[in-house]
């Protein structure tokens, strides 16, 4: 049946014709000849770039197709090179085709000459194993990225203004590699930019260290930032003038508004809002869900007045579950067997480290309230 069904698709082609006028369709008996030459054409037949893109490595069909534009080998050998390379290196199968679905073009590359050195001077300069794969999944442009014009440039100029190998390391740790990516159009400019309104450079060397990634900020919002900060009242040689510059950098417009109603809701005004800012920049850092938590505990549980974290900003950036809730509980014991002398103290308790508050707080009130250290760390307990 089938082979009948050929015969008579090979000689014969249907077109279906309908008349308005007499309201009959006609069916024109044609060739099959062009039919046969389409069908010819409609298998999905790719290169062998195409097909390799797609399997083993992952790509989605069109994205294959988009990258064999720029990429093409005709034999398995060179790819899999590539793939043997970073497995060899510390990636999983897994790992290594998800940096050449990010970077395709580092599938057609050779390994010795172009991969291998990248690795090496990472591990040169004091980078585990596991350091480099996670600073290459993260920032994968670093593998096209030129190891003599732009990683080593980049790696002097932060370890010259950081001071040490050992920081330069961490700073790009933290940065997950982007400072080794951009130097002339974002890093330099900005380290300029700090430098032009008279910011030391041991203050943008504790933010390159702890908060490089502020350096990758697009250089226009950078300067428009800094002059913000300088409108704000910060002084440019205090450490908490690059601290409000990172707060700013690290949120759009609209999320620190929201921060700001927040606030409000909890009857800060603006002017107070702003003043926190100003004594302790972090208060800003703070998510919307950590500043509804602790305003909550402080106000409905404690009984404290909004005003508080006016007064101590800096709450704002310890722990809600391992320091604000279990000493504010022990205060709170305290203050019902009328141990607490001043209110104020419950400041001292908050900012003491834990040797200090367990020394003068918990140890101290042990013949009044032997019970107060287990209190505490049932209530630490919790938190972990």
């Amino acid at each position: 049946m089938s082979n009948l069904i050929c015969k008579t698709l090979f000689r014969l082609k249907a077109a279906i014709r309908y008349s308005p006028t007499h309201h009959l369709i006609f069916i024109q008996i044609q060739p099959f000849s062009s039919c046969l030459a389409s069908i010819d054409q409609a298998p999905n037949q790719h290169s062998f770039t195409v097909n390799y893109l797609i399997n083993p490595c992952g790509f989605p069909l069109e994205k294959a197709i988009t990258a064999s534009k720029y990429i093409n080998f005709e034999t398995p050998e060179k790819p899999d090179s590539v793939i043997a390379f970073f497995c060899s290196r510390g990636f999983t199968k897994t790992q290594a085709l998800n940096l050449i679905r990010k970077v395709p073009q580092v599938i057609v590359s050779n390994p010795e000459k172009t991969l291998f050195p990248k690795l090496e001077f990472f591990k040169s300069k004091g980078f585990s194993s596991a350091d480099v794969v996670k600073t290459l999944s993260t920032t994968p442009v670093l593998l096209k990225t030129s190891l003599e014009n732009q990683i080593i440039p980049s790696f002097e100029f932060v370890k010259n203004l950081i001071g040490s190998e050992e920081r330069t390391l961490s700073a790009i740790k933290r940065s997950a590699g982007p400072l080794l990516v951009d130097l002339e159009n974002r890093m330099a400019p900005n380290v300029d930019t700090l430098r032009k309104v008279d910011v030391p450079d041991a203050k943008i060397a504790f933010l390159l260290t702890y908060q490089p990634r502020t350096f990758m900020t697009n250089c226009e919002r950078f300067r428009q930032i800094v002059e913000e900060v300088k409108g704000m009242g910060f002084n440019p040689m205090r450490k908490s003038f690059v601290v409000a510059v990172q707060a700013l950098s690290s949120m759009r417009k609209v999320v620190w508004e929201k921060k700001i109603q927040v606030y409000k809701k909890w009857g800060l005004s603006e002017d107070e809002i702003l003043g926190a800012f100003g004594k302790h920049p972090w208060f800003m850092l703070a998510s919307e869900d950590k500043i509804t938590r602790v305003m909550d505990f402080l106000v409905n549980k404690m009984g404290f007045d909004s005003s508080f974290v006016f007064k101590m900003p800096l709450v704002l950036s310890l722990s809600f579950e391992k320091r604000i809730v279990p000493r504010c509980l022990v205060y709170q014991a305290l203050q019902a067997k009328g141990l607490v002398k001043k209110r104020n103290i419950i400041r001292k308790m908050l900012m003491s480290t834990e040797m200090l508050f367990l020394q003068e707080v918990v140890n101290l009130a042990k013949e009044e309230a032997p019970e107060l250290l287990k209190f505490y760390e049932e209530k630490l307990a919790l938190a972990r």
